[in-house]
């Protein structure tokens, strides 16, 4: 393997790493920090377990039919699991807003990696706490 290559981490999204609760949803609402751009909102809260956790809040009114909500939600996942090792150990709920509807795939990765980014940077573990 060439020295700049980092080893290899499992690209895996197990159930382990999606918030499925209603409790953790209203928790991350009530008490999260909001990102967002013209596509998506993700509200991100601590978790306090050994990595992130996804939610997804895909609206049948903002996406529209279950085809175009669940292919989303697959672009979303994918996403997700190719950026897990980057995040901070935390809950992120995922919502789409009207003008992912219509955006390209490329335009959608796009915005996701963005967001990604920033909750990377703007959202990493601090040494106080």
């Amino acid at each position: 393997m060439p020295a700049d290559r980092a080893p290899l981490q499992r690209l895996t999204f197990p159930p382990d790493r999606r918030v499925r609760r209603k409790l953790d949803f209203e928790s991350a609402y009530k008490r999260g920090r909001r990102f967002s751009d013209g596509l998506f909102t993700m509200t991100v809260r601590a978790n306090g377990l050994a990595g992130p956790r996804l939610g997804l809040a895909i609206a049948a009114r903002t996406i529209g039919n279950a085809v175009a909500r669940n292919r989303l939600r697959r672009l979303i996942r994918e996403s997700f699991r190719h950026a897990q090792h980057r995040l901070p150990a935390a809950d992120i709920i995922v919502g789409a807003k009207i003008g992912a509807r219509n955006a390209p795939d490329p335009m959608r990765r796009q915005s996701l990696s963005a967001l990604w980014k920033k909750i990377a940077s703007q959202c990493a573990p601090s040494s106080a706490s």
